[in-house]
C-alpha cells in the first residue's frame, strides 16, 4: 500500500511539474517570442533543471508544439455543437458571428506574438492551418442546406476569418454594433444565395 501511495504521489508531482514548465513557455512566447525562447530560459523560469525540461518536452520544438494545443484549448474556438437547436440561418449567422468575434477577442494577445517576429512563423504555420480547418467545419455546420454552397462557404470563411469585427471597431462602433453590422451583411448576402436555390415555381 505504501509503495501505490508514493506511486501517485509521484505522478501528481510529474505533472504539477509538465504544467508549471508549459506555464513557464507559454509567458516566455508572450514576452519574447517562440524562437527567442531557449530550454534554459524556460527551466529558469519554471525554477527546474534544463534536464527536467528536456526530460518532459525532449525538445525545443516539441514543447513549442504541445503549447500550441495548451493555447487553442485556452482560446476556446467554437465548435459546430453550439448551433444545435437552432435551425433558422437567420439565427446561426449572429450566433456564429458572436462566437467568432469572441474567440478573436480572446485570441488578440496571441495574434499580436504571432505577427511579432517571423522568425516564428514556422511555429505559427500549424496553428494556423489547425485554425482554418475548424473555422471551416464551423461555417459549414452554421450554413445548413447552404454547406455545400461553396461560394458561400467562401465568403463567410473570408468574412469571418479575419479580424473583421475589430477593424469595424476600431472606426469608432462598439463590439455589439459591429457584431450586428456583419450579421445582416451577412444574413441579407446569404438569403440571396437561398433563393436561387429555389425552384422556380
Amino acid at each position: 500500500m505504501p509503495r501505490k501511495y508514493a506511486l501517485g504521489k509521484r505522478a501528481t508531482q510529474r505533472t504539477d511539474t509538465h504544467r508549471r514548465i508549459m506555464d513557464a513557455a507559454l509567458a516566455l512566447y508572450q514576452e519574447k517570442g517562440v524562437s527567442a525562447t531557449t530550454m534554459l530560459d524556460v527551466a529558469r523560469r519554471a525554477d527546474v533543471a534544463p534536464g527536467t525540461v528536456a526530460n518532459h518536452f525532449g525538445s525545443a520544438a516539441a514543447l513549442a508544439t504541445e503549447a500550441t494545443g495548451a493555447i487553442l484549448a485556452d482560446l476556446r474556438m467554437p465548435t459546430p455543437d453550439v448551433f444545435d437547436g437552432i435551425e433558422q440561418l437567420s439565427d446561426r449567422i449572429p450566433l456564429l458571428v458572436r462566437e467568432l468575434g469572441s474567440f478573436f477577442d480572446r485570441s488578440g494577445p496571441w495574434y499580436r506574438v504571432s505577427q511579432r517576429d517571423p522568425a516564428d512563423a514556422e511555429f505559427w504555420a500549424d496553428t494556423a492551418a489547425r485554425f482554418y480547418t475548424e473555422l471551416d467545419s464551423l461555417v459549414r455546420a452554421a450554413l445548413g442546406p447552404l454547406a455545400t454552397d461553396a461560394d458561400a462557404v467562401a465568403v463567410v470563411s473570408a468574412v469571418l476569418g479575419t479580424w473583421v469585427i475589430g477593424t469595424i471597431q476600431a472606426t469608432g462602433r462598439s463590439a455589439e454594433t459591429a457584431v450586428d453590422l456583419v450579421s445582416d451583411l451577412l444574413t441579407t448576402w446569404l438569403a440571396t444565395r437561398t433563393a436561387l436555390q429555389q425552384p422556380p415555381s
